[in-house]
């Protein structure tokens, strides 16, 4: 039986119940495998039963409300899935404590068994538990605590707010692979745009594809942006990364037009040597070159040079 204590920050109260019973009681399920389905249309990620990879399985939402849905979601993700072939993504040994709702975020706080949980099955475990969660309406970020202290990393650093955008796909693929992880130092804007601020990105990549590098990695989630209010963006969204080479320490980047828009009021520089400082952070890269649909003849926002090899400048890291 899991426990969950549920926090109120308007009213600063605390209500605790079981999470089965109260599914089970608000929401009137049955077995009626025979009627149309009715109800938000969310995708539950369970493990295979070698736990090398998630699978989704389709289920229907009964709750009307962001924290009836969240209470479902953990119940499916506790749950026996209805494909033999699968398990739980959180077995029965792991203890949800409690969960918290704010905004768009959800931090699920679990037990201490959660630690003994082996490296691939953890980053396994991690993914169908934001991949499930983020596809409620409302909810962007999920955060994990492990006894009330942030989780960590493989390298000790705590993993942090959490998007499903963090599991990386590529070529197509479902989230039906394997993930590996990968720690990324990324540099983002302050708030008054004019300086950089470093964060480590804690990320699972499908392994099973070969055409993932690194590089690519850290310039598309540079695109996407930070996944907290603690720093801002340095890209235009609509930018869009063309291609990119690594060769003799020199990685040759190629954007659209979009990459000349500024975002908010991040200065050229901040842009500049966001992407540089951020891919600089690998260790096969020491330089990087810029061009814009393929045009390296010309200034980035009549300020920089495009036959520029920038280097790494941490003058403007906070």
């Amino acid at each position: 039986m899991i426990m969950v204590e549920v926090y109120n920050n308007m009213s600063k109260r605390k209500y605790v119940f079981c999470i089965l019973t109260f599914v089970l009681l608000l929401f009137g399920m049955t077995a009626c495998g025979e009627k149309e389905q009715q109800g938000t249309p969310v995708e539950i990620s369970y493990l295979n039963k070698s736990e090398t990879k998630i699978v989704p399985e389709l289920h229907y939402l009964q709750g009307t409300t962001t924290k009836e849905m969240i209470v479902e979601v953990l119940t499916l993700l506790c749950s026996v899935p209805e494909q033999k072939e699968l398990e739980a993504a959180l077995p029965g040994s792991i203890n949800i404590i409690n969960y918290a709702y704010e905004g768009t975020q959800v931090t699920v706080a679990l037990g201490d068994k959660y630690k003994e949980l082996p490296k691939t099955t953890e980053v396994l475990t991690r993914a169908a538990l934001v991949r499930s969660l983020t596809q409620i309406p409302d909810v962007n970020y999920v955060m994990l605590t492990i006894n009330g202290e942030p989780l960590l990393d493989s390298t000790g650093n705590a993993v942090g707010i959490m998007t499903a955008d963090m599991f990386i796909d590529y070529a197509g693929q479902q989230q039906t692979d394997s993930y590996a992880q990968a720690q990324i130092r990324l540099y983002f804007a302050n708030e008054t745009g004019d300086g950089l601020i470093a964060i480590n990105r804690s990320l699972a990549f499908n392994m099973d594809i070969s055409n993932v590098s690194m590089e690519r990695l850290v310039v598309e989630q540079l695109i996407k942006g930070p996944a907290s209010d603690e720093s801002y963006p340095t890209i235009n969204p609509e930018a869009k990364l063309l291609s990119i080479t690594v060769k003799d320490g020199v990685c040759y980047l190629n954007f659209n037009n979009a990459i000349l828009t500024p975002v908010n009021n991040v200065t050229s520089d901040v842009t500049i040597y966001s992407i540089v400082n951020s891919l600089v952070e690998l260790s096969n890269i020491n330089k990087v070159e810029i061009s814009i649909e393929g045009n390296k003849e010309m200034k980035f926002r009549d300020k920089y040079e495009l036959t520029t090899l920038f280097e790494r400048n941490l003058e403007l890291v906070q």
